[in-house]
């Protein structure tokens, strides 16, 4: 099959044709001709009114429900949701059921045949069961295919496991991915702690749960070595330690979840239980300091945090609702969208597409004659709104739905 991509701003660093505008022929999934003014006799022809061709996104720490919790997402439904919104690369929590930590479990993950050709690169579980106790067996899994370990969304109080999982997976080269959240300090909070908190009557979270843990842990690397990844981090104390410890030259790497950067916990006045999510969304101060450390390289990636969960879950009074939402159909064009006077476009994408992808040590596609197209296409001039029949995702569990965006996925390629 031939396709033609016309006028299309190429948003790579790598590619020779870095924000350039080009005709892009792609015959049988390869990319045969990048020029001007192509004249190919397509089979189908990709047009719109501000296209932008990247490298297909990457996304770490999905939920795929599948297996354990069908009714929530599968295989299937997560992939094609990827897809939708531009993703062609998941690395996907390990807490499952059962829990990603053996030969079995990691196989039937990573080589699904309802994959619709999107790479999902399994991350093994930290702990034993993702219980935060005993160490799980990180060369089995490795052998097994497993790019990085982590208990998901559950922070690991213990010090001396994670110590032992820093050394443990240094020797394999693996990185240890850590959602910051000392349990101890946030136990029963259900938003960020401050104003809002207090004045809506609700019990708080506050930021010294998250930066207790990611000091915690740059004093453990620095210690032991290894590579972490302090996954979601949502405070501004949290960006500053990170960067601190940047510049001392260890190894430790952050990402953000793009809802923290487009909402604040002034967004939470109407109790949208759609809006509770792991980690919180903090005050204004935290959204902004996210931001900056998006482009002064202190955070490394924007990931969807994507968290499907049925209606019993989530259509509950406020305090009562399970945090989480889906983000790989709305992730791209909202952060699009919202962070156009913040960031520029070039360097929102590479912190979904080539980002990712360094942090977890995966190859980079390139967009380049000759290759294999792995790519997404999204126009950021084309109004559109997610209906509730729209969503992909088996679950419908977003605070986007009916909203209006600008920017929308075109058309995406996967390697």
């Amino acid at each position: 099959m031939d396709i033609l991509i016309k006028e299309v701003i190429v948003l790579h660093p790598t590619s020779d044709h870095h924000q350039q505008e080009v005709d892009i022929h792609i015959s049988n999934g390869n990319i045969k001709k990048i020029g001007k003014n192509l004249n190919i006799n397509a089979d189908k022809i990709i047009t719109g009114s501000r296209l932008y061709c990247c490298i297909g996104l990457c996304d770490i720490g999905v939920h795929t429900g599948e297996p354990g919790n069908e009714h929530r997402e599968t295989i299937s439904s997560v992939t094609q949701a990827a897809l939708s919104g531009g993703y062609t690369a998941l690395a996907v929590f390990p807490d499952t059921k059962p829990v990603m930590q053996t030969k079995a479990s990691i196989g039937f993950i990573k080589n699904h045949p309802e994959r619709h050709g999107v790479d999902l690169y399994p991350i093994g579980a930290l702990s034993k069961d993702v219980k935060g106790v005993d160490i799980a067996e990180y060369m089995d899994m490795k052998q097994a295919g497993i790019i990085a370990v982590s208990d998901g969304m559950n922070g690991i109080d213990d010090t001396s496991l994670m110590s032992r999982a820093l050394q443990y997976a240094s020797t394999l080269a693996l990185p240890v991915i850590h959602h910051p959240c000392d349990h101890h300090l946030s136990a029963g909070g259900e938003m960020h702690e401050g104003v809002m908190s207090t004045s809506m009557g609700m019990r708080g979270i506050p930021s010294i749960a998250e930066l207790n843990m990611v000091q915690r842990d740059t004093l453990l690397q620095s210690y032991n070595g290894g590579t972490i990844i302090e996954h979601a981090i949502s405070a501004s104390e949290s960006v500053e330690a990170i960067r601190t410890a940047k510049k001392q030259n260890q190894n430790i790497t952050a990402t953000v979840a793009y809802m923290n950067l487009l909402h604040t916990d002034e967004d939470l006045v109407d109790f949208d239980s759609n809006l509770k999510v792991q980690p919180v969304l903090r005050a204004e101060s935290d959204r902004l300091a996210l931001v900056n450390g998006l482009k002064d390289g202190t955070i490394d990636a924007i990931v969807s945090n994507h968290t499907p969960l049925d209606e019993e879950a989530k259509n509950l009074e406020f305090p009562y609702a399970t945090p989480g939402a889906i983000g790989l159909e709305t992730c791209l064009a909202a952060v699009v969208d919202g962070l156009s006077n913040d960031l520029n476009l070039s360097e929102i994408i590479t912190k979904m597409t080539v980002g990712p992808r360094q942090l977890l040590g995966l190859e980079i596609p390139e967009i380049k004659e000759g290759v294999k197209a792995n790519i997404a296409v999204f126009d950021t001039n084309a109004p559109w709104s997610m209906a509730m029949s729209d969503i992909v995702s088996k679950s419908k569990n977003s605070p986007y739905i009916d909203k209006q965006f600008k920017t929308k996925v075109v058309f995406v390629l996967p390697g």
